[in-house]
Formats: structure tokens, C-alpha cells, sequence
């Protein structure tokens, strides 16, 4: 298992728990009914983090794919939660502003990753120096939460759409090259350095937990603009 310097390892220790913090803040906010939303993310982060701790995630030779099987799980249970259970309306009623400005934690994750690129622990193509071009969703996060506290939601309904649109965009391609580029025996893309890292812990929260927050965030914002009509520039009900 690769050792992640102290200084990269207490980034992605301390903003997972900041993000997460902040999200269950405001999914409590929004309804106590999602209480249990914030426990099951509670017992995923410390469930990945232990699989990581015990190196069973770093198991690359017997080819079972731990790590895309874990992803994908919290994937379809996003998906799942943002859309289709009875709770993705108390979801929806979550203020654009905030759904969108959280999303800046993308910012401090491109700047790990490249520092991690620069210590030869991860491919120049998974930062914003090669393919990965998710820096830019956090940049223009931050800006767009101050255009909508100025101008309110309604106005901004077409631009969110395509935001949001974008940022999925950009989060599932770095998501497909760090989860392909594994070095699995069925390995499928090759990049400099194979994708060990993310076994390893802390950075293991960075597919298992900031990925799914981010698709998260994308769907519940999305949802509330489709939800939204004429005239309704603050707040969703179911």
C-alpha cells in the first residue's frame, strides 16, 4: 500500500469531514426526516475508511473490483435518493445557494490531486494538467452561488441547468479514468502511474464519499430547477 505524505493525507481527511459536516447541516435544516440520511453517510465514511485501513482495498491481484463495486453502490444510492425516493422532495427544498456553493470543495481536491501528481502518486491525466478539467465546476461554483444570492433562483434557472449539466460532465470522466485506470488484471486504461492511491486511506473518501456529495449535489440542484415554476423565486415544496 502506498504511504500518502502526512500533509496530502490530512487534506483528505479533514475536507471529507468538512463537506460531509456541512451537508448533513443542511439536510437536517431541510427536513429531520432525513436524520437518516446523515447516518448511513456516517456509517459509509467509516466503513470505507476501515476497508481502506486494512489494506482490503489494495488488493489488486485477485481482480475483484472492491473499489468500483463500492462507488457504484453509492452512485445508484444517490441517484436513487435524489430522484426517486419519497425524500427527494424534502431534498429539493434545499436553497440553489447552497447546493451550488458547496460544490467549491471541488477546489481544494484539484490542488491535492495535482500535489499528489507532483509526488509521482498519480497521473498528470487525473489532474487539472492533464484531462481533468473539475477544477472549473468549483471555480464557477463559487460564482454562481454570488450571482444567485444577488439575482435570485427563478433567473437562473437555464444557467444552473447547464451548470449542473456540466459539472456531472466533468466528475463522471475524472471518475471514469481513476476507476479504469485501477490496476486491476482487466485494467483498461493506462496512464503513467496506475491508480493505486485510492486504495489507500484517507484518500480512498475521495471516490467513495466527495464524488458521491458532488453527483449528489448536481441531481438535488437539478431536480429544484425542474421543479420550479414562473413566478417561484425562492423555495420548492416536495
Amino acid at each position: 500500500m502506498q504511504t500518502i505524505p502526512q500533509d496530502i493525507a490530512a487534506g483528505f481527511f479533514l475536507l471529507p469531514l468538512a463537506v460531509l459536516t456541512a451537508l448533513a447541516v443542511l439536510l437536517i435544516r431541510s427536513s429531520r426526516q432525513l436524520r437518516w440520511v446523515v447516518a448511513i453517510m456516517v456509517a459509509w465514511t467509516a466503513l470505507t475508511a476501515a476497508l481502506a485501513a486494512s489494506g482490503a482495498l489494495a488488493d489488486f491481484e485477485t481482480g475483484h473490483p472492491r473499489i468500483p463495486i463500492l462507488v457504484l453502490t453509492q452512485l445508484v444510492f444517490v441517484v436513487w435518493l435524489a430522484w426517486f425516493s419519497r425524500w427527494s422532495g424534502d431534498l429539493a427544498q434545499i436553497p440553489q445557494l447552497y447546493l451550488v456553493g458547496l460544490q467549491c470543495f471541488r477546489i481544494p481536491v484539484e490542488l491535492m490531486l495535482a500535489e499528489l501528481a507532483a509526488r509521482n502518486l498519480l497521473a498528470v491525466e487525473m489532474t487539472f494538467h492533464g484531462r481533468n478539467f473539475d477544477i472549473l465546476t468549483g471555480v464557477t461554483a463559487v460564482i454562481l452561488a454570488i450571482w444567485v444570492r444577488r439575482d435570485g433562483e427563478e433567473c437562473m434557472r437555464h444557467v444552473l441547468i447547464v451548470w449542473n449539466l456540466m459539472g456531472l460532465s466533468f466528475v463522471t470522466a475524472v471518475l471514469a479514468h481513476g476507476l479504469l485506470s485501477v490496476p486491476y488484471p482487466f485494467q483498461l486504461l493506462h496512464l503513467s502511474v496506475p491508480t493505486f492511491v485510492i486504495a489507500s486511506f484517507p484518500v480512498v473518501w475521495l471516490p467513495t464519499v466527495l464524488v458521491p456529495v458532488a453527483y449528489l449535489l448536481h441531481l438535488v440542484s437539478l431536480k429544484r430547477c425542474l421543479a420550479e415554476r414562473p413566478g417561484a423565486s425562492e423555495g420548492v415544496s416536495g
